[in-house]
């Protein structure tokens, strides 16, 4: 067992503790802390939303995990904007860093592997009390086959706004809502809450 390996490996090194233990059921560090790690790709999802929602986050963390999966959390500029970046990008720095051979494992997997990095903001883009509202907003539009970001806003702007919306951002409002960066939904998210306030 690797564990075991790697405990007798640090055995004299008291800087190191090797724990066996269910990431997703081990209580994670009070003080700060960094995350590396080569992690099961049939649980990325759970690793990353048990990371990214603790009360006590990392700072940063590193995982080796299928380039498929990495693309979604990591967005734009390596793929388009998913749910999911947009859901972590207020709050994290999310970028993938590096790409792996398969022939870099032993045994080479079935599928293309990354590094992917994300790194706690030190000031989110969206204050804490405003978080269930940006959510909602981009939740609003996304999982909607078919629908342009046109019709995505309409609930939100009127006519007149979304056509200086698009003019002002650069976008075609005719367009999917995957074909918006997260730099434009930011601006449309605070827009959106300016306009609540008048």
């Amino acid at each position: 067992m690797l564990s075991e390996v790697l405990r007798t490996r640090f055995l004299s090194d008291n800087r190191v503790t090797v724990v066996r233990s269910d990431f997703l059921r081990f209580r994670l560090p009070d003080v700060p802390y960094k995350v590396l790690g080569n992690i099961p790709f049939n649980r990325t999802a759970a690793i990353v939303r048990r990371l990214v929602q603790a009360d006590s986050p990392p700072q940063d963390a590193w995982l080796v995990i299928q380039r498929e999966a990495a693309e979604r959390f990591a967005g734009s500029p390596f793929s388009r904007e998913t749910l999911s970046s947009l859901r972590l990008k207020p709050w994290w720095q999310v970028e993938i860093v590096r790409r792996f051979r398969r022939t870099d494992f032993d045994p080479p997997p079935g599928v293309d592997a990354v590094a992917l990095w994300l790194a706690r903001r030190t000031r989110p883009l969206v204050d804490r009390f405003q978080a269930v509202d940006y959510r909602r907003f981009i939740e609003s539009c996304f999982g909607r086959d078919g629908r342009s970001i046109r019709l995505c806003l309409r609930s939100e702007f009127t006519r007149t706004q979304i056509q200086r919306l698009s003019r002002d951002l650069r976008f075609d409002p005719s367009g999917p809502p995957s074909g918006l960066t997260f730099d434009q939904w930011l601006a449309l998210f605070r827009f959106s809450m300016l306009t609540r306030r008048i």
